[in-house]
Parts: C-alpha cells; sequence; structure tokens
C-alpha cells in the first residue's frame, strides 16, 4: 500500500514519531531519548497505571480524549524519575496512553530515564 503526504504526515503526527522538546540553542528529539535509553539498555518495565498517576509529582495536563480512546497501551511510556529519591516526576512521553490504562485499570509498561541524564541531554 502506497501512503500519500498526508497520511505519513497523520501517521507521523499520531505515532508521536515527531515529539521534540525546543531547548533554544538545540532540539531534543523523542528520537533522542529512545537513543538514549537504548544504549544504556534500559529496560521496559511494568506497573498500575493508577499508582503511578499518584506517586507523579506534575499532573497530567492537556488530555484531548480522541487521542486517549486511540491510544496504544502496549508501547512504553518514558518517565523521568529522581534519581536521588526514585520519586517519577513527570511523564515525557505517553500521557494519552497513561490516561487510556488509567481508565482501563489497566499496567502501563515503562522505560525510566532518570533526571540527572534529562539534564545531560536536555542541556538544563
Amino acid at each position: 500500500m502506497k501512503l500519500t503526504r498526508r497520511q505519513l504526515r497523520r501517521l507521523i503526527l499520531e505515532s508521536g514519531l515527531n515529539t521534540t522538546w525546543n531547548m533554544g540553542d538545540h532540539v531534543v528529539s523523542l528520537g533522542d531519548v529512545t537513543a538514549f535509553l537504548d544504549s544504556r539498555a534500559r529496560p521496559v518495565i511494568t506497573m498500575n497505571a493508577c499508582s503511578l498517576k499518584k506517586m507523579l509529582s506534575r499532573e497530567i495536563t492537556g488530555i484531548e480524549p480522541h487521542r486517549v480512546h486511540r491510544a496504544d497501551i502496549t508501547v512504553p511510556i518514558i518517565v523521568e524519575v529522581d534519581r536521588g529519591s526514585g520519586r517519577p516526576v513527570v511523564v515525557l512521553d505517553g500521557n494519552h496512553r497513561l490516561a487510556k490504562a488509567i481508565s482501563l485499570g489497566a499496567d502501563v509498561h515503562m522505560r525510566v530515564l532518570y533526571s540527572d541524564e534529562r539534564d545531560m541531554l536536555f542541556g538544563e
């Protein structure tokens, strides 16, 4: 099946492959974060989505119901965790997947990026 440019752009947008963080002097992509986690052989771990939400330091905001409905909760989310306390801080990628898992009372699969690593990657 051949995709049109419009279909390809929509697929990239919906999959999150275009997710970036503009840091002013440089841009960090989701691919950059994933490659970093891969280089550290960071495993996928599983935990109850409701428990994770309660542990997060920051609230989940900007959730669009149609994106929650389409979210694939089998794809791991990326969570920033404070290395010192071990406490999850924020979901860097996967808020809609987490919201769906919460609504289903399901577990969520995740990969951890520690805060000091985030600072290194994002330059903060």
